[in-house]
């Protein structure tokens, strides 16, 4: 399915809310579960922009973040062009050694390096990678056309597994009580961080 395509689904919904220069990205709600949730409440908390796209549960069509061209989604450019730096959340299934690693992808790998000093402080029981060669290549975020990496202040594409957005065994008893306690010292991370990126970006 084309990115248009997806975008004319009668139950695909794009949200959008303008807040600061610094702006949370969710290509992939509901098809990649938490990630719109996450997204929209660090923006929240930190004033700053989001754009999301949400699919139905029985929809699980996954358009490359590559071909997702603000020029067939008017929302995405207005967003584009709003914003200086870019967060983009993501969600992965990944081999036994990366089930509890977080990817810090995408070109700025000067930013990638500062959250990732910032999400080892606050989720020590992660492993928070953002060494491109210890990255599976379809996850590292690095093509041009990638929404996270068309801002002018740069962007980091951000790779959670299942146990931080507490899926599947990771969302039930008392582990999930955990792991839902992990995603929202997550979300407040990420908002401190775009709290303190936005005074730079104007």
């Amino acid at each position: 399915m084309a990115f248009a395509e997806l975008l004319a689904h009668p139950e695909v919904v794009e949200e959008l809310v303008l807040g600061s220069r610094v702006g949370f990205l969710a290509l992939h709600g509901g098809l990649e579960p938490g990630t719109a949730e996450i997204a929209r409440a660090a923006a929240a908390r930190a004033g700053s922009s989001c754009y999301a796209i949400v699919q139905p549960d029985d929809l699980k069509r996954h358009v490359p973040s590559h071909e997702a061209d603000p020029q067939c989604a008017p929302r995405l450019a207005s967003f584009l062009e709003h914003v200086d730096v870019l967060v983009s959340v993501h969600g992965y299934r990944g081999a036994a050694d990366l089930h509890a690693a977080v990817l810090l992808g995408g070109v700025d790998r000067a930013l990638a390096g500062a959250l990732a000093t910032r999400l080892r402080r606050a989720l020590p029981d992660y492993r928070i990678v953002d060494d491109l060669s210890s990255m599976p290549r379809r996850l590292r975020g690095l093509d041009p056309r990638n929404p996270v990496n068309r801002t002018s202040g740069g962007g980091v594409q951000v790779e959670l597994p299942h146990p931080v957005r507490a899926l599947g065994p990771y969302g039930r008893g008392a582990d999930g009580e955990l792991r839902r306690a992990h995603t929202e010292v997550l979300v407040g991370a990420l908002a401190d961080f775009a709290a303190a990126l936005a005074p730079a970006s104007g």
